[in-house]
């Protein structure tokens, strides 16, 4: 298995539990231990809210934008009366 030797983990066979937290710097993100939970389910749930915290910033980011937009087109109609 190259991506386990590649990555390096730590495995705990007496448990069943496997630890990324030697990923090479190619991985871009080290596998964090978290008690109560494996640490790549935690990584998972964080990189989830972080995805959904950014997609809101844009949804929001467009919402301002386009009522700007309007707000722009309402002081034309006024300036010119129509």
């Amino acid at each position: 298995m190259p991506w386990l030797a590649c990555h390096n983990s730590e495995i705990d066979w007496r448990i069943g539990e496997v630890k990324m937290t030697r990923c090479p710097e190619e991985c871009g993100k080290q596998w964090r231990l978290v008690q109560g939970k494996l640490g790549w389910e935690k990584q998972k749930e964080e990189e989830a809210k972080e995805e959904a915290g950014k997609k809101r910033e844009e949804k929001d980011k467009k919402k301002k934008q386009k009522k700007r937009k309007v707000m722009e087109v309402k002081k034309v109609a006024e300036e010119w009366k129509i």
